[in-house]
């Protein structure tokens, strides 16, 4: 019998449960066991694992979060840790890990395959920036909770006159901050593929207000680049500042004093939440393709969806690249701003 050993290894995301519950219902059909194993790579260092049945998932499938917990610990830091790891591995007869991940997991793969120990990466992320997946586990809900969150803030913006900036996820790409702040009509993005006008940003602000239009949303992403007039507003030098807060006292010191500005950030809302139908979809069909490739003897691979269809890469550096926003879609959000 060949037996999987699943791991959250990074940020948790919706839809992880119903990864784990695909992978033992479907494991339990090719007869491949499932262990479960807590908070990432520190369970399977420290042995705090158990073997998963459909009692373990049942009525899991709404559920955000994930029932194992995650962890970003890299057990290849610490050559004692690594070596209870493979340890573990070998004792418990592990054929392969399934690691449901982003880039933090995808970098301990390539490490840990050099070591013997071999795994299945599942994209989940709510980052999307994955450049072998079309999409991730996680994107679309936490997209739409973003897309939610704006259209709630409009009403609250546009009742007291605010110009609200509202930061969002995304780690270093803009596909929650491009494609949330164009669903949910805000009226300027910023992220980090494409670096902001300072005056176009105004310029729209203050049109909207001509206009009779007393409100603004602006979007903006926790990693996006700014310009220095921006970065130096009131002569800040302070690096902990988020770009966010930068945008939000630049807007304050070149606009009315009538108009009023606030930051919103939705921070880890964004990760929270019962998982929109395609995540789920999602997760059926990387859970089903991940025992796929180990009843098959495929190891070393992350799987990826490019259409309808499940993909397998073998494990390249490549797997590390970050995929960003493609110019066009920017370019068709600005129609919008």
């Amino acid at each position: 019998m060949k037996r999987i050993a699943i791991l959250n290894v990074g940020g948790d995301c919706p839809g992880l449960n119903a990864v784990i519950r695909a992978l033992i219902v479907k494991g339990a059909e090719e007869d491949i066991e499932v262990i479960g194993v807590y908070d990432g790579f520190k369970g399977l260092v420290n042995d705090k694992m158990f073997i998963m049945t459909k009692e373990h998932v049942s009525g899991k499938l709404p559920e955000g979060g994930i029932i194992l917990g995650s962890s970003k610990y890299d057990p290849t830091k610490n050559a004692e840790d690594l070596e209870k790891l493979k340890e573990n591995v070998k004792k418990y007869q592990i054929t392969s890990l399934i690691l449901l991940t982003g880039h933090t997991g995808a970098g301990i793969a390539l490490k840990l395959k050099d070591e013997g120990v071999p795994s299945v990466i599942i994209p989940a992320t709510i980052d999307n920036d994955l450049k072998w997946t079309d999409l991730s586990i996680g994107f679309l809900t936490a997209l739409q909770t973003v897309v939610t969150s704006l259209d709630f803030l409009h009403s609250t913006a546009n009742a007291g006159h605010r110009v609200i900036v509202v930061e969002v996820g995304g780690d270093e790409a803009g596909w929650l901050a491009t494609i949330g702040g164009m669903s949910g009509g805000a009226d300027y993005i910023i992220t980090p593929e494409v670096l902001p006008d300072p005056k176009d940003m105004l310029a729209n602000i203050k049109k909207r207000y001509d206009v009779g239009k007393k409100f603004s949303i602006i979007v903006v992403e926790e990693k996006a680049e700014l310009p220095e007039e921006i970065k130096n507003v009131s002569g800040s030098d302070n690096k902990l500042v988020s770009p966010s807060e930068l945008v939000m006292e630049y807007i304050k010191e070149n606009v009315s004093d009538e108009i009023d500005c606030r930051i919103v950030n939705l921070g880890y809302m964004q990760r929270g939440g019962s998982p929109a139908a395609f995540d789920r979809f999602l997760a059926f069909k990387f859970g089903c393709g991940a025992v796929k490739a180990v009843k098959e003897g495929k190891t070393n691979v992350a799987l990826g969806l490019h259409g309808y269809e499940v993909t397998e890469i073998p494990y390249t550096e490549e797997i590390l690249e970050n995929k960003t926003v493609k110019p066009e879609i920017y370019e068709m959000a600005k129609l919008f701003f």
